[in-house]
């Protein structure tokens, strides 16, 4: 296999903008001040003796993701791990999600190839290191399977993570894992996608902004600028359908800031209930919540939002306004509520402490709260 040359790795990156963010960074004025040259190159001689074939096998199954959010994103940068509310989602959640959602689609929409109708856009609005897109590309190959599709089908796939099922996320070291995890899901699927630039529908860009037409800021980079205009164009232009995910909790985010101020405004008031109380609308989650909603009920008019989330908002008195809403902006509401509240102490029907889902060995942290899809 050829040798791995950090100095050359630009020319391997499919996204533009983390071409443009990578060339940047790795100019020998902005390396040789902070000391990482040696750093890099010791960081690619260890790479060399990586076993690439094993490596690749292992995180397509879903071994290294795991280990990307516990414990290397904890040792990377644990405050801003903490702000954001990141944890990493279990594989058996998110399958389960996307089954549900995938039933819904053809129960109560009517579209009978679900997940794999070519009208059904899908939208992962903090998709991490891109586990619901993975899951979703499966299911849209799983439901083209035994159609007597033949290469079609290989196509249909690939068509659907460049023009239909799209992830946003903030953070660019996930970022970059999604990239990867979504490719290497397209090459087991036999849909790889072209040498050529062609490149999945995963976008550097926060969620919660850009949804209505607004004067842009000039960003440093024109790759950053091309960056921002393709995820806008998702959000203000395509009929989105679906949107699905864990979205960041953090109890403590503070007050959200303009337009994310809007966002939980819209639950700040009630007409038939009484009025919120306390901070809980501050949560991060709350604000995907209202993002959602708005995006399916007041501009698709149809559509499936599924998300796992502190369960806080099922009777918390902050949560009065945004109860109400719901019940007002959609046709049916189902959960499933998972508990794991560590406060609260509760047990399983056999004596168990009832722990949450996002416990994961040798990881004492995790979530505290419990938890609802």
């Amino acid at each position: 296999a050829a040798r791995f040359r950090w100095r050359e790795a630009v020319w391997h990156l499919r996204s533009p903008v983390l071409a443009a963010l990578f060339q940047q960074l790795s100019q020998p004025g902005r390396l040789q001040p902070l000391d990482l040259v040696e750093v890099l190159d010791w960081t690619a001689a260890a790479l060399e003796r990586v076993d690439r074939t094993a490596f690749f096998s292992r995180f397509n199954t879903g071994e290294a993701v795991p280990y990307f959010y516990e414990p290397f994103l904890e040792a990377f940068d644990p405050a801003l791990r903490k702000d954001l509310g990141v944890w990493y989602t279990p594989t058996e959640v998110v399958q389960a999600m996307v089954a549900r959602v995938d039933n819904a689609l053809k129960q109560d929409l009517g579209i009978s190839d679900g997940l794999a109708a070519e009208n059904v856009v899908v939208l992962d609005p903090c998709c991490g290191t891109g586990a619901y897109l993975a899951a979703v590309l499966r299911r849209i190959a799983a439901n083209l399977d035994g159609q007597g599709l033949g290469a079609l089908a290989g196509a249909r796939v690939k068509a659907a993570a460049t023009e239909r099922v799209f992830g946003f996320e903030i953070m660019p070291a996930p970022f970059v894992i999604a990239h990867l995890q979504v490719g290497l899901t397209l090459q087991e699927l036999d849909a790889p996608l072209a040498d050529d630039g062609e490149q999945a529908g995963v976008f550097l860009t926060n969620a919660l902004t850009g949804w209505e037409p607004h004067t842009n800021k000039p960003l440093p980079f024109p790759e950053l600028e091309k960056e921002r205009d393709r995820a806008k164009r998702v959000k203000q232009d395509k009929p989105v359908l679906v949107i699905l995910g864990n979205p960041p909790y953090n109890g403590f985010a503070g007050l959200a800031v303009d337009e994310e101020r809007a966002l939980s405004n819209a639950y700040r008031s009630t007409r038939r209930v009484r009025r919120p109380e306390g901070q809980g609308l501050n949560d991060l989650y709350v604000r995907f919540f209202r993002m959602a909603e708005r995006r399916i009920a007041e501009k698709t008019r149809q559509g499936v939002v599924c998300f796992i989330s502190n369960y806080s908002w099922l009777d918390g008195l902050s949560f009065t306004g945004m109860r109400e809403r719901f019940l007002e902006a959609f046709d049916a509401i189902r959960i499933d509520c998972l508990n794991g509240d560590v406060r609260k102490g509760g047990k399983t029907p056999d004596g168990e402490p009832d722990g949450s889902v996002f416990t994961v060995k040798g990881e004492s942290v995790g979530i505290q709260v419990g938890t609802a899809i």
